[in-house]
C-alpha cells in the first residue's frame, strides 16, 4: 500500500468523482482509476460503489478512509518537521476560505508569506462555508477563514476583521447618488440576493426582518461576484460585503463608479474569523501564516461611502482607522 494510492483514494472519496479527483490532483482520470484498482487488488475488496454520476465508499472504503487520514496526516507532520529542521520556517499551510475573502482579502497575505517565508507552501481551498468547516473538522485543511462561523467547542475562533455589508445599486438606478434611504423605500424593489445557505445571505435576511422589510429576490445565487455583476447591469439592488465592491464604488473622493453604496437603517456588519482546532499545536509554518494574517487584518482598509465623513472610517478587528484620501482597495 503506497502513499500515492492513499492520496488518490482520499481525493476520489472527498470529491465523489474520479474526474474531479483527477482535476484536483492534476492527473488524468485513467491514472487515478489505475491507482484505485491497484489498491483494491491489494486489499482484496471493492472500495467504492461506482454509479453513473457519483461514486460513494463501501464499508471497506469508509474503514480505510479513517486510517488513510491518519497516515497522510502523519506523513505531512513528518515532512514539515524535517523541512523546519533543514530550512527553519518551512512546510505546507492549507487554508480554506470563501470566494469573497479569497479574492479580495487573502492575496496580500499570501504575497507577504511568500516574501518573508519562501519555504512555506500555501494551498487554498475555495468552497462554501459549510464545506470549509467540514474540511477543517476532517483535517483536510489547517485553517478556515470564513464569515460569521457557527460556534463549535472543538474549534478556536478569532475575528480578523469586521466589515460592513452595504446596500448597493447600479448607475442607472434611482437610488444612485443618494446617501441614504428609509427602510420603507426598499419595499417593492427588485433585489438580487445571496442564497440563505450563504452566511452573509442569512445575515442580510435577518437584518431586513429586523427592519420590517419583506423582499422577494428576482435572482438568488451563492456567488458574490455574480450578484455584483447583476447589480451593475441594472437587474436590481443588493446587499454586498464592502470588500467585494471596493473597486467599483465611488467613495473617498473618487470621482466616478459603476456602483454606489446607500445607507439604510443601522450599520450591518459581518465578522471574518480565523478558525482552527482549539487544542492542536500549530506547526511553525502555520503559526507564521497566522501572524502575518493578523497583521494584515490590523492594517486592512475597506472603502466606505459615509455621508458624515470626508474619508470613510474603516474598522478592522478591534480598531478604527481613517481611510487614505483615495480609493482603497480591499486586499
Amino acid at each position: 500500500m503506497e502513499l500515492n494510492q492513499l492520496d488518490c483514494f482520499m481525493a476520489v472519496l472527498e470529491e465523489g468523482s474520479f474526474n474531479r479527483a483527477a482535476t484536483r490532483m492534476h492527473r488524468t482520470q485513467p491514472a487515478i482509476s489505475y491507482q484505485i484498482k491497484q489498491l483494491e487488488d491489494e486489499v482484496g475488496m471493492s472500495l467504492f460503489h461506482r454509479r453513473p454520476r457519483r461514486v460513494s465508499p463501501t464499508d471497506a472504503g469508509r474503514l480505510l478512509a479513517q486510517h488513510a487520514q491518519e497516515v497522510i496526516a502523519g506523513v505531512r507532520r513528518a515532512r514539515g518537521a524535517l523541512a523546519e529542521l533543514s530550512h527553519g520556517v518551512a512546510g505546507e499551510v492549507r487554508i480554506g476560505t470563501v470566494n469573497s475573502v479569497g479574492i479580495h482579502f487573502l492575496p496580500e497575505v499570501l504575497w507577504a508569506v511568500r516574501e518573508k517565508y519562501p519555504e512555506i507552501r500555501t494551498t487554498v481551498l475555495y468552497r462554501e462555508s459549510g464545506a470549509i468547516m467540514e474540511a477543517l473538522l476532517s483535517s483536510r485543511i489547517d485553517l478556515a477563514l470564513v464569515a460569521n462561523p457557527r460556534q463549535d467547542r472543538r474549534l478556536r475562533q478569532e475575528t480578523i476583521i469586521q466589515e460592513r455589508v452595504s446596500l448597493v445599486c447600479g448607475a442607472s438606478h434611482p437610488f444612485f447618488g443618494r446617501k441614504a434611504v428609509r427602510p420603507s423605500e426598499l419595499r417593492g424593489l427588485r433585489f438580487v440576493a445571496l442564497t440563505p445557505e450563504h452566511p452573509t445571505g442569512q445575515l442580510v435576511r435577518d437584518f431586513l426582518a429586523r427592519l420590517g422589510v419583506d423582499v422577494e429576490p428576482v435572482v438568488s445565487t451563492a456567488n458574490v461576484e455574480t450578484v455584483k455583476k447583476m447589480v451593475e447591469v441594472g437587474l436590481g439592488v443588493a446587499f454586498l460585503p464592502d470588500m467585494v465592491t471596493a473597486g467599483e464604488v465611488s467613495c473617498n473622493g473618487h470621482p466616478a463608479g459603476r456602483l454606489a453604496r446607500i445607507e439604510v437603517g443601522p450599520p450591518l456588519v459581518r465578522s471574518i474569523a480565523l478558525v482552527s482546532w482549539r487544542n492542536a499545536e500549530p506547526s511553525r509554518a502555520v503559526a507564521a501564516f497566522i501572524e502575518l494574517l493578523q497583521a494584515h487584518g490590523r492594517r486592512w482598509r475597506g472603502c466606505h461611502n459615509r455621508p458624515n465623513a470626508e474619508a470613510g472610517c474603516i474598522e478592522s478587528a478591534g480598531e478604527t482607522h481613517r481611510a487614505a484620501p483615495r480609493l482603497a482597495q480591499a486586499g
